[in-house]
C-alpha cells in the first residue's frame, strides 16, 4: 500500500525522505516512521520516538494506529507546557 509521509520535526528526523512510501498492509504509524528511518540507514531511538506525535489524514493518531492505503501520515514535535 502507498502512504504519504510528511515531517514537521526535522531537528529530530534529520534528512529522512518525505513523500510516498510503499509499505505492507497493516503497518502502524510508528512502523511507517521506523521504515523511513531504516531507509535512511538510521535508527528510531526511544528518546526520539517519545518526542513525536502523529496525525493521520489531519487527525490525531496513536503510534499503534493502523494505516490504510492512501493515508497521509504527518509527524510532529510533541509540545509540552506548563
Amino acid at each position: 500500500m502507498k502512504i504519504e509521509l510528511k515531517l514537521n520535526c526535522r531537528d529530530l528526523t534529520g534528512d529522512l525522505r518525505e513523500g510516498f512510501y510503499d509499505l505492507p498492509e497493516g503497518i502502524t504509524a510508528n512502523g511507517a516512521l521506523e521504515a523511513a528511518f531504516q531507509e535512511a540507514g538510521k535508527t528510531l531511538t526511544e528518546s526520539i520516538a517519545r518526542s513525536l506525535v502523529f496525525m493521520v489524514n489531519g487527525r490525531a493518531a496513536e503510534e499503534e494506529t493502523v494505516l490504510q492505503d492512501g493515508d497521509t501520515l504527518r509527524v510532529l514535535f510533541r509540545i509540552l507546557g506548563g
